[in-house]
């Protein structure tokens, strides 16, 4: 029994001092890990690069290089919270130079600048680059109409007053001239509105290239509106209009009339006489073709209000008498 009492007692020292030992070494080594990251060092880090004060009229069409080595003077500390998370730099487009219509940048002639731009413990020595070669392009706007994709569906004997209007109806689009030229309209997405029987007014988004973050447009939305009635159908008789009759001779036309039935918005229906057609028959037209026996009907005016119009008869008969 003794014997095992004393060998548990020595074991209990032991294990002690192995503590002991452990935490003095512990202690140890991060005093030591301070002092080193606490001295000064010149390292390679990398940083994620951006491009600045590009000239209005000009557009990087494509980013050369995101990211850049760098030798660095600074703390342990800096350089290595530099390697574990890449810093941020970036190099100013007034200093870029150009040769043979060839556009470069050279970033150690930034030094200055760079360093103004990072923490007071950091100085940057040498950019491991020497020189970055840019595609600038020329930077074009211009206006373009919009076109809606757009369905609709009216419920029966309900239609649109009048056209449809875009609020805006064109868009100005700015960004590279090689893209830009393409581009002759804009269009939104599709669009089904059904069983309409009220007005329009609905917001409509717009199709356009986001794969080049140099495009740029006025506006993203585009508001389509309009006048939406019940219809009715309505008649009128008319008399039959001989244009480009010649001198010394009399058209005789069979019927004297024509009827016409056409489709006209409810709310305008009263609006709606004789004054608001203009129908001819055209004597040329048997002039050019004396073959002919029949002259068809031209509308050369009717009102905005009427959706859609038939005559009857479609053609008339005709006597020539001189």
């Amino acid at each position: 029994m003794n014997t095992i009492k004393t060998n548990s007692l020595f074991s209990q020292k032991n294990n002690r001092k192995i503590k002991v030992f452990l935490i003095v070494l512990i202690l140890t080594t991060i005093i030591w890990l301070l002092i080193e990251l606490s001295k000064t060092y010149t390292s390679t880090v990398q940083f994620k690069v951006n491009y600045k004060n590009i000239p209005d009229t000009k557009l990087l069409q494509n980013i050369p290089v995101n990211v850049v080595d760098v030798i660095v003077k600074a703390p342990g500390f800096s350089i290595l919270n530099h390697k574990i998370r890449k810093g941020k730099m970036s190099f100013d487009l007034n200093d870029m130079g150009i040769k043979n219509s060839i556009h470069f940048l050279i970033p150690n002639t930034q030094l200055s600048k760079i360093n103004s731009q990072l923490s007071g413990d950091l100085e940057v020595i040498n950019v491991l680059k020497d020189s970055i070669f840019l595609d600038v392009g020329k930077r074009v706007s211009k206006r373009v109409p919009v076109i809606p994709n757009l369905e609709l569906n009216y419920n029966l004997g309900y239609n649109l007053v009048d056209k449809l209007t875009l609020e805006p109806d064109s868009v100005e689009i700015s960004g590279p001239e090689k893209l830009i030229d393409t581009i002759v309209k804009v269009t939104t997405k599709r669009v089904v509105i059904n069983e309409i029987n009220e007005s329009i007014n609905k917001k409509l988004v717009l199709v356009y290239s986001t794969s080049n973050k140099n495009m740029t447009i006025s506006t993203k939305s585009i508001v389509v509106k309009g006048t939406v009635d019940k219809f009715t159908e309505g008649n009128l008789s008319l008399p039959v209009k001989i244009i480009n009759e010649p001198n010394g001779v009399t058209i005789n036309p069979f019927p004297k009339e024509i009827e016409i039935t056409y489709k006209v918005g409810v709310s305008n229906f009263s609006k709606i006489d004789e004054s608001s057609f203009n129908i001819v028959f055209d004597y040329l037209q048997y002039k050019n073709d004396t073959l002919i026996k029949f002259l068809t009907p031209k509308v050369v005016k009717k009102s905005d209000y009427i959706s859609s119009i038939k005559m009857n008869p479609s053609q008339i008969e005709f006597l020539i008498q001189k």
